[in-house]
């Protein structure tokens, strides 16, 4: 599961920059976070280090246990990744 989208990341223009979630931390009690990574392409995400990484929380939802679907929805939601779609 992997969201694409152009954007620019420190000064460089990405056409299909690759943003996935890399790492998924919490549970019950404190909810979810996750360590967003955003590579240049979804071949360099294979090979290369990200270009830029972020962390995003979400509450805990009983009605939805995966924590990627509660995180990736989350994600569609942050201005910054308004444009993107479903890889």
């Amino acid at each position: 599961m992997a969201i694409w989208q152009a954007m620019i990341v420190k000064g460089a223009v990405l056409p299909a920059a690759y943003i996935r979630i890399d790492r998924v931390f919490g549970g019950k009690a404190e909810g979810w976070s996750s360590l967003i990574s955003i590579y240049a392409s979804k071949e360099s995400a294979e090979i290369e280090e990200p270009l830029k990484q972020i962390n995003m929380s979400v509450p805990f939802n009983p009605e939805i246990m995966n924590p990627f679907k509660l995180l990736y929805d989350a994600m569609k939601l942050n201005p910054d990744f308004a444009k993107a779609e479903d890889c």
